[in-house]
């Protein structure tokens, strides 16, 4: 899907503002920041870009299950084994949220030992 040049100034734009607020450690403003991006609709390839901020964001807030939703979604965008520093976030992150069984799958995930679809 091709985006047009006014939308992509528009996303890039937003997502530059998600990014300034998450080095300014404020996390809430970049979770907020990227609810406005989505408000754009269809973000192409900028999409996997978002998610991992959303995720760092929300990790940074100690919202692990949260976290591991956004990694999830930015894992199954990339292909193998291209992915794999995403899968090895995400078992972390259900490390964190006390979700051994996930986290071992996506571990597995991450070691290329399953399949991505596996998690």
């Amino acid at each position: 899907m091709e985006l047009e040049n006014a939308k992509v100034v528009r996303i890039t734009k937003r997502l530059r503002f998600a990014i300034g607020y998450y080095e300014l450690g404020m996390y809430q403003q970049t979770i907020d920041s990227l609810d406005h991006l989505d408000e754009l609709g269809e973000l192409g390839p900028f999409k996997l870009a978002a998610e991992m901020v959303r995720a760092e964001a929300l990790k940074a807030q100690r919202q692990y299950q949260n976290a591991a939703v956004a990694l999830e979604t930015a894992a199954r965008m990339l292909p193998a084994p291209h992915d794999q520093s995403v899968w090895l976030a995400l078992s972390m992150c259900y490390q964190q949220a006390g979700d051994t069984e996930r986290a071992i799958n996506s571990l597995g995930c991450a070691r290329g030992a399953k399949p991505s679809e596996a998690s």
